[in-house]
């Protein structure tokens, strides 16, 4: 390390320890040693329940997750994020308060103009380079199959998914399995 380096580095070390900010702000040093104020630490919060269900089946949690995912109705929902906030149900309290990503889905207004909501038919798909499930995690992935439909009659395009879902159990979020992570992938028609 040059001499420039470990310059920087004592600055940097200096004013994190005093409490400075790198903006030239100061914040107030805790003492070594001091209990965080209370108020100031906030647990994460358990995320929302399904009534009635138990949680216990990993590839059920996915398979729900994924059904309330695509669950999109212009008829009763007021926005794409509806959908999301259905699914965080099954969701992990991290990923639960991930959705303002949710709110934004270009095909609404057209789907709204047709009054449309989405028919997804979800199920199982068998993944052979799926890794043995632990006592916390455990991965799944299903197919969707997700296509639009109008009140008027209007069809969209149907949409082949896999959704990958990555499930853990236990911590903050209870002792029942969770969705922590998912991606979605473009399956080939068939």
């Amino acid at each position: 390390m040059n001499a420039r380096t470990r310059a920087a580095a004592a600055v940097a070390l200096t004013m994190a320890v005093t409490g400075c900010a790198a903006d030239g702000q100061s914040t107030p040093a805790k003492p070594s040693g001091a209990v965080p104020n209370s108020a100031a630490v906030v647990a994460p919060a358990p995320p929302p329940t399904q009534p009635g269900f138990a949680y216990t089946d990993p590839g059920e949690v996915c398979s729900r997750f994924t059904a309330a995912l695509y669950s999109r109705d212009t008829r009763r929902d007021v926005g794409p994020g509806d959908a999301y906030e259905r699914a965080v149900r099954f969701a992990s309290s991290t990923l639960a308060v991930q959705s303002p990503a949710a709110n934004r889905d270009g095909r609404w207004a057209t789907w709204v103009e047709h009054r449309a909501y989405v028919d997804a038919v979800v199920e199982p798909f068998v993944d052979a380079l799926q890794p043995a499930d632990t006592a916390i995690t455990a991965r799944r992935t299903v197919r969707v199959t997700s296509t639009p439909l109008g009140e008027d009659g209007w069809r969209g395009w149907t949409q082949h998914s896999l959704l990958d879902c990555t499930l853990r159990r236990g911590g903050p979020d209870g002792p029942g399995w969770r969705v922590a992570e998912y991606e979605i992938r473009q399956a080939a028609l068939q």
